[in-house]
């Protein structure tokens, strides 16, 4: 099961840097980039938190994988196969920024049509899942509320960025979804 673990981590990671990092940006419009550096300094200042102790890395190398880490484990994997579908289900139109491409499309099918935002959403459970693989209070609270954070904030400024781009067919939707699970 450790195995597991590591794999769906190592999976995630190599997921979210091609995303934020390799991807190449062809859209039009872009109408927000500082959401995505605010995200990427709290979630890394998250992680450095929960792993830089050295009491945290001291438990951690000597802690077997028990009953923690296993539901943990599937709550990480839940939460990148939850983000993997939302990246899927929009396609050409999701990009590391918020964004509009010049065909200017609101997906509302898929996971898209009950959640606004089933991708950040994974990220929350997959940090989550962190926590409680972590099984380490100081470490665990880092790593699963500095992302949370991130992801509320992130949330937030895309919907305004959208109700202004799509009007009252974004604030229809609004209505009619949630805005994580």
């Amino acid at each position: 099961m450790k195995y597991v673990f590591w794999l769906t981590v190592f999976f995630w990671w190599a997921m979210d840097f091609y995303i934020l990092v390799l991807k190449r940006n062809t859209y039009s419009k872009i109408l927000d980039k500082k959401s995505k550096f605010i995200v990427t300094i709290l979630i890394l200042l998250g992680v450095a938190l929960a792993v830089g102790p050295e009491n945290f890395r001291a438990v951690w190398r000597s802690r077997e994988f028990g009953l923690f880490q296993i539901v943990g484990t599937f709550v990480v994997l839940t939460g990148v196969i939850l983000r993997l579908f939302a990246i899927l289900t929009l396609g050409e139109y999701f990009a590391p920024d918020i964004v509009i491409k010049s065909d200017k499309k609101l997906i509302q099918r898929g996971l898209y049509k009950k959640i606004r935002h089933p991708s950040y959403t994974g990220e929350i459970i997959a940090f989550l899942g962190l926590s409680i693989v972590f099984q380490h209070i100081p470490a665990s609270i880092y790593i699963s509320i500095l992302p949370t954070f991130a992801f509320v904030y992130r949330a937030f400024v895309e919907e305004q960025k959208l109700a202004q781009e799509f009007g009252d067919e974004f604030i229809e939707y609004k209505k009619r979804t949630r805005m994580f699970i």
